[in-house]
């Protein structure tokens, strides 16, 4: 008996077996060219080994390099029970192709016996839920194998680095018809697909580092990760032209002390390096309300990406060639910074899921609104709208039609290769109407009727317009002289009106008529009908009062 409890202690004094696991001893991400903002494809490396030969790889996660990319959009969809029909996935959904390297397990004696190579494709799935895109593999039926399916959702997320693309393939197949060992998998992303361009590269030449991580089937809590450093080359080779658009104000905002609204769009070419750090400066005629700050969310709430929908403040569009959509979301006014001063949060719904974060700065140069990082993203548009009237956060301190307002926006853009483009840009102001300056001089017994019709401040273009003669005064034999934005038009003689063709559209039309003459008695004032049509429809019609001035005092007055 005191020989079987002292066995039974030894027992217990021997270390328990270890819990088997994964490592990953290899990793690698290779493009065919290191071309910043190239189309190369790109290979993807993982190796494993195992401390015992029955343990297998069970979750694999590889989050790429900031912009390093794939682009869903341009290759054809395939649903998952397409491809795992006999039929399969159709050819215009191939994105890449993939070679998974396995160890076959005698089932007895627990042995590696073979390696064997097991061919796939890579093929672009129908993503389900909120998920950006969804990649699909199916590997070939080989060497008494069936075939396996393995799908994963690509998701974009924000770290430390900046925002890359994610991927999760869970519960790989460990038993194919035979029981299996995975020892490698190389997965190659084509440069291109059936629809243009699939993989790009980031475009900015700072080294980027993707990362990889794998648990195991017996011991999933503990996981085995590496790290790939890439490099692209060639950013000088970069173009960067990006330009803007905007529009301030409405018909019923336009006085000093109105709330306008206010829209900006920057415009770029996603093939170009992609937009790093934005800043826009507004004309100091438009300045934020001091009001509205009660409504910006609190910093915990700003932190948690958590705002009330009391602090939302305009709308965000973007629009990247890596949606089938432009995407749309909100812009909330918040403490998002120790500041002093609330910032804004642009929060993007899925499938980008995404959030974006401004400074906002006041000085003598007006509001600025500086975006300091953007991710690596190829771009066509990036619009912000902020709605005026009683909830609008900016307020006129000018009236907006008035020729001496400011109304140009300062714009100053850092692609993320580094070049800088700065530029200014006016800003419509779509609520002026259309204006005109009319003169009358009088020079002996003969009268000058002379006119400058303007379209609205950076508004819509003139499509009519119509000048008529006052009733006390008459055509004489010499024919009207009209310019149409510089360009002089033939005017055949006019009896009591003009009206010039302006073809597609006016800026300015300028109109002097000569050698007029009194059908009675021309008084000191005299009213001159005048129509204006532009291209949004709005129609202007007046009976202009026009003083009429002697030749001697009137030459600085003529138009």
């Amino acid at each position: 008996m005191r020989r079987f409890a002292l066995a039974l202690l030894a027992l217990l004094a021997l270390p328990a077996p270890a819990l088997a696991d994964v490592t990953l001893t290899e990793f690698k991400v290779e493009p065919s060219s290191p071309q910043a903002g190239g189309h190369p494809s790109v290979k993807i490396t993982q190796a494993f080994s195992y401390s015992t030969t029955t343990d297998d790889a069970q979750d694999t996660f590889v989050r790429l390099a900031p912009g390093l990319l794939g682009n869903p959009q341009n290759a054809a969809l395939c649903t998952s029970a397409e491809m795992r029909s006999s039929a399969g996935c159709p050819a215009s959904s191939k994105v890449g192709s993939v070679v998974v390297t396995a160890g076959l397990i005698d089932p007895i004696l627990h042995l590696r016996l073979t390696g064997l190579t097991v061919p796939g494709t890579v093929y672009n799935l129908r993503p389900t839920g909120g998920e950006p895109a969804r990649l699909g593999l199916a590997l070939q039926a080989l060497g008494g194998l069936s075939r396996s399916y393995l799908e994963a959702p690509v998701r974009l997320r924000p770290g430390p680095d900046g925002v890359g693309l994610e991927t999760l393939f869970e519960k790989q197949p460990r038993d194919a018809g035979l029981d299996i060992q995975i020892e490698r998998v190389e997965l190659t992303f084509d440069a291109r697909a059936s629809r243009g361009s699939f993989m790009r590269m980031p475009t900015s030449c700072a080294t980027g580092v993707s990362l990889a991580r794998v648990n195991s089937y017996e011991n999933p809590a503990k996981s085995s990760e590496k790290t790939f450093s890439l490099t692209p080359t060639g950013c000088d080779a970069l173009e960067f032209a990006p330009t803007a658009e905007g529009s301030l104000g409405a018909p019923d905002a336009l006085r000093k002390g109105d709330h306008p609204p206010l829209s900006t769009t920057l415009r770029f070419d996603p093939e170009h390096a992609a937009l790093n750090r934005a800043e826009v400066t507004l004309p100091t005629s438009v300045a934020p309300v001091a009001a509205s700050l009660s409504r910006a969310c609190p910093r915990a709430e700003a932190n948690a990406t958590a705002c009330p929908e009391s602090s939302r403040v305009g709308t965000a569009i973007i629009d990247s060639p890596l949606q089938a959509e432009p995407v749309q979301g909100s812009v909330y006014l918040a403490y998002n910074t120790p500041a002093s001063l609330p910032g804004l949060i642009v929060v993007l719904p899925p499938p980008v899921d995404l959030r974006i974060d401004a400074l906002v700065e006041l000085g003598s140069f007006g509001a600025r609104n500086i975006f300091p990082t953007n991710p690596d993203l190829p771009l066509r548009s990036f619009r912000l709208d902020f709605p005026g009237g009683q909830n609008g956060i900016l307020e006129l301190s000018r009236d907006l039609c008035d020729e001496r307002t400011p109304t140009a926006m300062t714009v100053k853009l850092t692609s993320h290769s580094g070049r800088v483009r700065e530029f200014q840009q006016e800003l419509a102001t779509p609520g002026c109407d259309p204006r005109a300056k009319i003169t009358l001089t009088k020079r002996g017994r003969r009268y000058t009727l002379a006119a400058v019709l303007l379209a609205a401040r950076r508004g819509p273009d003139l499509t009519s317009a119509k000048l008529g003669l006052p009733k006390s005064l008459k055509r004489g034999r010499r024919a009207p002289r009209v310019h149409v934005d510089g360009r002089r038009l033939r005017i055949r003689r006019a009896r009591r009106a003009i009206a010039p063709k302006l073809g597609d559209g006016a800026r300015r039309v300028k109109i002097v008529w000569k050698g007029l003459r009194a059908r009675r008695k021309v008084k000191r004032t005299v009213v001159v009908p005048l129509t204006m049509v532009d291209e949004r429809g709005k129609r202007v019609t007046s009976r202009e009062r026009v003083l009429r001035l002697n030749a001697a005092t009137a030459r600085s007055a003529v138009p």
